[in-house]
């Protein structure tokens, strides 16, 4: 049985831009995404996320973080077997500058129309949930998402958004 595992995940503006990581390690590894790591026990959300910032990073100061809401993320393989859930506290920060390569992953930056050029090289739901918390959220929300892990990658399942959860 896997345990559900407590993630933070932070929409980083730097240098109006927006800064990825494109992972070395599994899951995910190959894939660009959202800087963010595993909550410690004991450890509050926000001060979580401005530490997984900062680790994976390099930058000195997190500027304006702001808690934009929840996903619930399940990763199943092609036979429907539960590898790993995850709850997703996503938020987003500004930092002024980042150090390029880390031991998680290579850092970079991307505008807008970059990230939709390389949007088949960047993890499916964290695509989605960065345009859907790009923008403030008067009322943080719980979406689900689902992803297939196969021999050819990781698919989108489906994405659901608070009003179409089943």
């Amino acid at each position: 049985m896997s345990k559900i595992v407590p993630i933070v995940i932070t929409i980083l503006e730097c240098q109006n831009r927006y800064l990825f990581i494109q992972r070395k390690n599994p899951p995910y590894e190959g894939l660009w995404s959202l800087v963010g790591g595993k909550v410690n026990v004991g450890e509050h959300i926000c001060s979580a996320a401005v530490r997984e910032v900062m680790e994976e990073t390099g930058a000195e100061n997190v500027e304006g973080y702001d808690y934009r809401g929840l996903v619930s993320e399940r990763l199943v393989d092609s036979d429907g077997y539960l590898k790993s859930q995850f709850l997703i506290f996503v938020g987003h920060a500004s930092i002024s500058s980042f150090t390029q390569n880390h031991r998680e992953g290579n850092l970079a930056l991307f505008t807008l129309d970059d990230i939709e050029k390389t949007k088949d090289q960047i993890l499916p739901s964290d695509y989605e949930m960065f345009h859907r918390f790009l923008k403030v959220i008067e009322k943080p929300s719980v979406h689900e998402v689902e992803l297939l892990q196969d021999d050819k990658g990781y698919h989108l399942v489906y994405y659901r958004e608070p009003n179409n959860a089943s």
